[in-house]
């Protein structure tokens, strides 16, 4: 076996780090100015109206959970699709057509300029990036460990070459003395 596959091997374990720590330290500020920004979205200044599209409720959830699916205006003239997770309450006052008061405030996302809202009177949590951070975060964990015995092997295989065992020197001895003594 070639010297040179424990070195690639090693690199591309390197390489793989950094490039998932670069991506789970993207999504994780951009997760936290998305909560930043949330958190300050049921204020009266952005205060809209939105017009109901879809209702539905989601299949194979206990306990029973709602959907409303709504759009609404923004500043360039577009508009803009959400789906909001909605309790039973409210899903029982809506109807298809209906205009309901949201809250939006337009943000930009990985450099997308796009919004964010929430049907006045949710306290429902809003789908934000946690599960990408999360899947980043475990990638991260696992390729820390690779990291680690990489590391741990390379050093034992350097250390194994410049000090090598006594066992392997008592052999090299007996190997010398033998060709001498013939």
């Amino acid at each position: 076996m070639s010297p040179r596959i424990p070195v690639w091997i090693a690199n591309s374990v390197f390489v793989s780090f950094l490039v998932i720590s670069l991506f789970y330290s993207l999504v994780h500020f951009e997760n936290n100015y998305l909560k930043s920004e949330t958190a300050t979205l049921n204020e009266e200044k952005n205060r809209s109206f939105a017009i109901v599209q879809e209702l539905s409720r989601v299949k194979n959830q206990f306990p029973i959970a709602y959907q409303c699916h709504y759009s609404f205006g923004l500043s360039n003239g577009s508009l803009y699709e959400n789906t909001e997770r909605i309790p039973y309450s409210i899903y029982k006052r809506l109807r298809l057509g209906d205009t309901i008061e949201v809250y939006k405030r337009e943000i930009g996302i990985f450099g997308k300029q796009t919004a964010i809202s929430r049907i006045k009177g949710n306290e429902e949590p809003l789908p934000l990036l946690e599960n990408l951070e999360k899947y980043f975060q475990y990638g991260f964990i696992y390729l820390l460990v690779l990291v680690g015995l990489t590391v741990i092997f390379r050093v034992w295989g350097l250390l194994s070459r410049i000090y090598p065992s006594q066992q392997k020197l008592n052999e090299t001895d007996e190997i010398v003395v033998n060709t001498s003594q013939d």
